[in-house]
């Protein structure tokens, strides 16, 4: 607090801890400091007012992202804490009920998909993973970075549970798609799932090299075609596989099966001995995918999908190992099983 206070809430790049003076002011490549971090400032001191309900916490917050308001597009400087800004704004609107933080957390948003890829590179080496509405991690950095991607995810979980129906249905869909592809195209930050000629052979001075059969995600990925794994890789970045596991899939206690969805899950509730219902809040015109996944020495049983209006919905795929279901990307959905 003493630091946001000392800097009005808008920080430098670089700065010394003991007595605050600045060590680099601004980016070269914008001539801004670090614009975003009044976001996560926002987001941590909101955590503290809920813990405690000292309203001190709730005015920093707010004064915060006060500070923020007019920077339009120039708010991302790093894109995880973009994101969480986002949420902060979605939260305080959700606490004060004043529309301006609601609409400010669309700003983050803008600020964060401003750097978005809408296309699936096939440059280079990059036809080797996805890059379809990945973000670079920086404002100014070429490639995308593990941690950026599943602290982004984590972010817009909270985003969405605080937005709820009121959320404008564009910004729901595209958060919800942008979680949704994560999920595919992280798996090509490991690099054991990439071909030796796409990974880089050096690695920045004093970073270290890349070891293929460590499960640590390669730092940097390029949309441009250029070999990933350039800077390193992320021993930091080892816990999204934690954080995508325990969010897309669902433990049903009792069944032979986990339940795998593409897209973030509103509530998952048990109605019966072997029924669940499942509500999905994604785009209203989209699809999510749905997936039986059996457990180890089971076998997978008959199963039922209807919609909220009791319409039925045929399996995609069945085989021993798993029922995939394509199914509408909001809504409620009843699953019965043998």
């Amino acid at each position: 607090m003493k630091a946001a206070r000392h800097f009005d809430y808008r920080w430098p790049i670089q700065c010394k801890v003991t007595d605050f003076s600045v060590i680099t002011e601004e980016a070269e490549v914008d001539g801004r400091g670090q614009t975003d971090v009044g976001g996560i400032y926002a987001w941590v001191m909101l955590q503290a007012f809920e813990l405690t309900d000292d309203h001190v916490y709730l005015d920093e917050a707010r004064a915060a992202i006060d500070a923020a308001i007019g920077l339009r597009f120039n708010i991302n400087y790093q894109a995880n804490l973009t994101a969480w800004g986002a949420a902060a704004c979605m939260r305080l609107w959700r606490i004060t009920n004043r529309d301006v933080y609601r609409e400010q957390s669309y700003v983050y948003l803008a600020s964060f998909l401003h750097n978005g890829l809408l296309w699936d590179s096939q440059i280079g080496h990059a036809a080797h993973y996805e890059t379809f509405m990945a973000v670079t991690c920086l404002q100014d950095a070429p490639y995308m970075a593990m941690y950026e991607c599943f602290d982004s995810f984590v972010a817009f979980e909270q985003y969405l549970n605080d937005g709820g129906p009121d959320l404008e249905p564009e910004a729901r869909m595209l958060i919800s798609e942008y979680c949704r592809y994560v999920l595919s195209r992280a798996w090509y930050y490991y690099p054991d799932a990439l071909p030796d000629e796409a990974i880089a052979t050096e690695q920045r001075e004093a970073n270290g090299h890349i070891a293929r059969n460590l499960s640590f995600p390669l730092e940097d990925l390029y949309p441009d075609g250029q070999p990933a794994g350039q800077v390193g890789q992320e021993v930091y970045g080892a816990g999204a596989a934690f954080i995508f596991a325990s969010r897309a899939l669902h433990h049903v206690e009792g069944a032979p099966f986990r339940l795998y969805c593409d897209l973030l899950l509103r509530a998952v509730e048990r109605i019966g001995d072997r029924a669940l219902s499942i509500q999905l809040d994604g785009g209203e015109t989209r699809t999510a995918n749905l997936r039986l996944v059996r457990l180890p020495r089971r076998t997978l049983p008959d199963s039922k999908l209807v919609t909220a209006d009791g319409d039925r919905i045929d399996a995609d795929a069945v085989e021993p190992d798993r029922i995939d279901y394509r199914v509408p990307a909001s809504g409620r959905l009843i699953l019965t099983w043998e």
